[in-house]
């Protein structure tokens, strides 16, 4: 690096350079950062400077197509199934790398004190993996440091771990002994070096008899594994990351013949979890069961129903929320419906999506109706919050998020690339709680998990189109 343009500009204090990082300290964060662009740096790509969107989507498809993958769940005989099938459905779906995008980038303050201790500050979700951070990075022991926790500026999994703007902010402060020495982040360095949600691809085929009855479903996933990532002692046996097969090895519906294969193919950017891990999972199944009760001539709510034992609590919830949206009632002219059902982090849910699509193929997403059964609550005017904000954050998401990789680069560096939903765009969102006791579910999560399918079938209730991949940017939404 050549930092003599930066070492000249007023305020700069010093210039850290580490194993993997450049960093600027100056009188306040403008001047540290003015100066940080003059840094003249020369990387190492590690031979990962030519991979793009289409290196990582050739490995993917790789992974889908490998005939030796292990097998993450078996019930029955799926693939000896479909030689006798009445009808047999196949569909790939797929998902891009997504960033957190919290409001506040990355932050950590650092204060190496002169009695020989260690004080940091820092927004996490996780205060004792920032305390073996700091003292891992700092070379004290646990008992010389204090972490201050603070509240989040949004975290949806990213401020748990891996804790990297800690061991940043104490390596720098490390520096400057006896100088508390705040790190922020900038929005572009929060965008395009982080722990993003894995891009995916899923090949599903499904069998019919008949009747029209779902009796053989075979699932292969390709994607990066969080868990080698964050948790390899969690990794299950031939290498399974269960966040990456849960929707599929775990599914409510009553099928006699089920396989799902795990394809895992970890590139070189890093992933991690996002809110509610293995959240596209859900919309892979949910949308391709859509597509058989079609192709079965079923009502999407009676498909689901009729692979739901009596009792089975995600029956309960899908009864519930097609009740409270009116199911099966004539809508206003217009506006379609989309359902989907997911259980997941100690909760059960269903939704009702109500959208309407222009003539020009503008969406609008007017209802969002979900039940979630938690077995108990305690604050049912948080529960109802957590539910909103799922779906706010989760509508980014389906409508305009992505991060795309060229040069082995994240491309996209700020909101103006990577938009947020507008008030505008927020639908209404009505939340029945159905607690049956128990058991203690989660809230913070369940609820985006049905969303993006919900929706996505509700706007091939409005245009006859199957959409099986996202952001809905890339598609042209007018009736077919």
């Amino acid at each position: 690096m050549d930092a003599r343009a930066a070492e000249k500009m007023r305020g700069v204090k010093k210039i850290v350079r580490e194993k993997d990082f450049v960093a600027v300290v100056a009188d306040n964060w403008w001047r540290a950062d003015q100066a940080l662009k003059k840094v003249r740096i020369e990387w190492d790509e590690g031979g990962n400077g030519k991979a793009s969107n289409e290196t990582i989507a050739t490995m993917l498809r790789a992974g889908l197509n490998d005939t030796k993958l292990p097998e993450a769940h078996k019930v029955g005989d799926a693939l000896g199934r479909f030689a006798s099938a009445a009808k047999v459905v196949e569909a790939e779906y797929q998902s891009p790398y997504l960033n957190h995008a919290t409001l506040e980038p990355q932050t950590c303050t650092a204060w190496f004190k002169p009695d020989g201790t260690l004080e940091v500050w820092t927004s996490t979700q996780n205060g004792e993996a920032s305390m073996a951070a700091a003292a891992e990075a700092s070379g004290l022991p646990l008992e010389k440091v204090e972490v201050h926790k603070m509240m989040l500026g949004g975290g949806f999994g990213r401020r748990g771990a891996p804790q990297d703007f800690v061991i940043q902010g104490v390596a720098i402060a490390k520096t400057m002994p006896g100088v508390p020495v705040k790190l922020m982040w900038s929005r572009a360095e929060d965008m395009q070096h982080g722990f993003y949600r894995p891009a995916s691809m899923v090949r599903m085929k499904a069998g019919l008899d008949a009747q029209g009855n779902l009796v053989a479903m075979h699932t292969r996933i390709a994607c990066p594994s969080i868990l080698t990532t964050l948790m390899p002692r969690m990794l299950g046996k031939d290498g399974i990351d269960f966040t990456a097969v849960r929707t599929f090895n775990d599914m409510p519906y009553t099928v006699p013949h089920q396989q799902v294969d795990y394809a895992m193919r970890n590139g070189h950017v890093p992933v991690g979890f996002w809110r509610a891990p293995g959240q596209q999972n859900s919309f892979y199944r949910e949308c391709f069961i859509d597509e058989l009760a079609f192709t079965a001539g079923k009502d999407p709510v009676e498909f689901r129903l009729a692979m739901l034992k009596q009792g089975d609590k995600n029956r309960l919830v899908l009864e519930a929320v097609a009740k409270a949206a009116g199911w099966g009632k004539t809508l206003p002219p217009g506006i379609h419906r989309g359902v989907a059902i997911a259980d997941g982090f100690g909760s059960l849910t269903a939704m009702v999506a109500e959208v309407s699509v222009s003539a020009a193929g503008a969406l609008k997403v007017h209802r969002i109706i979900v039940a979630i059964d938690s077995g108990h609550v305690v604050n049912p005017d948080t529960c109802r919050a957590q539910a909103e904000s799922n779906v706010v954050f989760g509508l980014g998401s389906i409508l305009y998020q992505e991060n795309n990789i060229k040069n082995g680069r994240v491309v996209e560096s700020n909101f103006h690339d990577f938009p947020l939903p507008q008030i505008s765009e927020m639908p209404e969102v009505e939340v029945v709680l159905v607690p049956s006791g128990g058991f203690w579910g989660g809230h913070g999560e369940p609820a985006i998990l049905p969303l993006t399918p919900a929706i996505i079938n509700a706007i091939f209730a409005a245009t006859g189109k199957r959409i099986r991949s996202l952001p809905l940017k890339h598609h042209d939404l007018r009736r077919a």
